[in-house]
């Protein structure tokens, strides 16, 4: 039985991938480099390390990535103080509510840095649904690796076959698959593998169909 909601954060809950794409884009520019769309879908759900290398194979060796990752993390950083938006997924918001008013625990499993992960979701008043937080600060490996996953689950105590993940991502819903909970995909910008179609529980369009699951889901 299902006692506990895990959600994945950007592409999942948030929008923040076209917030990304467009820092990572200026960035590149000043360096006088053309970062495609299809370049940062590359690097969509894997660590830093490995969207390093696809940058280097792009442009060259010569490039300088660290440059280019503070830069993009700059303007990220002036976006949000501005008080650009942060837009949600479809049907993302009413679907935290609907775990929540069910009485499950709510945890977050995310890649990204704990400062925007907490200024994403006081920002947008999700905060109060979630009691427990992971992000890449908490874990040695990164999706698709399932630490961030275990190591949510241990924070929410919760047995892994008790947990119910939402994914974006190809190596974010492998890393929880891989992690033995029951699995949903919603794609964003990575359509699902083989992997993730052969032990997914479900694959949604968007959380607008969730509701007429969530029964099953639980059970």
């Amino acid at each position: 039985m299902i006692t506990t909601v895990i959600f994945d954060m950007d592409g999942t809950l948030y929008n923040t991938e076209i917030i990304y794409f467009a820092c990572y884009r200026k960035a590149a520019a000043e360096m006088g480099l053309d970062f495609t769309f299809d370049l940062f879908a590359q690097g969509v759900g894997i660590s830093r390390e490995e969207a390093n290398k696809f940058i280097k194979q792009h442009f060259g060796q010569h490039t300088d990535t660290d440059h280019l990752q503070r830069r993009t993390y700059q303007l990220v950083e002036d976006y949000l103080q501005r008080g650009g938006e942060i837009p949600f997924m479809p049907g993302a918001v009413d679907a935290v509510k609907l775990f929540y008013k069910r009485g499950l625990k709510l945890g977050l499993a995310s890649s990204n840095i704990r400062k925007w992960v907490e200024f994403y979701l006081d920002k947008t008043g999700l905060a109060k649904y979630f009691s427990a937080l992971t992000t890449c600060e908490d874990v040695e490996h990164l999706k698709p690796n399932p630490e961030v996953y275990l190591r949510s689950a241990a924070k929410l105590g919760a047995d892994p076959s008790q947990c119910l993940v939402f994914e974006d991502s190809v190596a974010g819903a492998t890393a929880a698959i891989t992690a033995q909970m029951r699995t949903c995909m919603i794609p964003n910008i990575k359509k699902p593998d083989t992997f993730i179609r052969e032990h997914a529980f479900k694959i949604y369009d968007s959380f607008f169909q969730v509701p007429a699951d969530v029964d099953e889901l639980l059970a």
